[in-house]
């Protein structure tokens, strides 16, 4: 028995198309199988989602134990001046005025900027929103500067501002800007509140 010889009219295709074929259904089954991840990833986020407003309102709650918590930081005087030492006065360049003849648009700062409760209050608003910005990524510095430290420093060294009557040298002690009692009004004055004229 002799082997049959090919026809030359037969078409060849059969084995070509069974090799595309192959082909097409690898890259079926590949897109599947990546349909399958992006799938498990979807709910994977909607599942995070949402358990996401639960988790913002557990977040709110403040909790005394937890160092993360969104309690309000105590006051600590000690870190304030650490703070300003390093970050503020000895790193500010400003010409300084050296007396009450300049011009009233002269920069002011004082030696002694603890006794002004103005600049403790905002030079303590600079030192949380630098802790908060220092730790982020990318421009959060060049952000803490721009929406914080600049408009503080100007107002803090304005010839305005609570230093108005310092100069470098010579302190002047502050004295609040006040208000008048309301009688009858249920108010709790600090002992030394109480004497100022």
């Amino acid at each position: 028995m002799t082997a049959p010889e090919p026809d030359e009219d037969a078409d060849p295709t059969p084995a070509s198309e069974d090799s595309e074929l192959s082909a097409l259904r690898l890259v079926v089954q590949r897109q599947a199988a990546d349909l399958q991840m992006v799938a498990e990833a979807i709910d994977e986020m909607e599942t995070t989602f949402r358990a996401l407003p639960a988790a913002t309102a557990a977040a709110a709650e403040p909790d005394s134990k937890d160092p993360g918590s969104t309690a309000p930081t105590p006051f600590d005087f000690a870190a304030l001046y650490t703070w300003v030492h390093i970050h503020v006065a000895t790193i500010t360049e400003r010409k300084v005025s050296k007396g009450s003849s300049e011009s009233g648009t002269a920069v002011r700062w004082c030696t002694q900027w603890y006794e002004h409760d103005d600049a403790v209050t905002r030079l303590e608003a600079l030192r949380r929103a630098w802790e908060e910005h220092v730790v982020q990524p990318g421009a959060a510095m060049s952000s803490w500067y721009i929406h914080h430290f600049d408009p503080h420093i100007s107002v803090l060294t304005a010839a305005g501002g609570p230093f108005w009557q310092c100069s470098p040298g010579h302190h002047q002690p502050a004295r609040p800007i006040g208000h008048e009692m309301i009688e009858g009004y249920p108010t709790t004055l600090p002992d030394d509140a109480a004497k100022t004229p």
